[in-house]
């Protein structure tokens, strides 16, 4: 019985572990990074949060 649930285990993590990192993880990363970074330009306003944006880019 052990054995089973073992092997179900793996034939539902292993597949969903894939869809998570080269699937859902980049799309997640493509609306959650920009859409993050216009909530804070729309918080602080167009001039106080492009200075912020350069700010952090900006090489030292």
């Amino acid at each position: 019985m052990e054995f089973i649930k073992r092997v179900i285990g793996y034939v539902l993590f292993i597949p969903l572990i894939y869809f998570y990192s080269f699937i859902l993880g980049p799309i997640l990363k493509a609306v959650l990074v920009p859409g993050g970074v216009a909530f804070l330009w729309l918080i602080l306003g167009p001039k106080d949060g492009t200075r912020a944006l350069k700010k952090a880019f900006k090489k030292k």
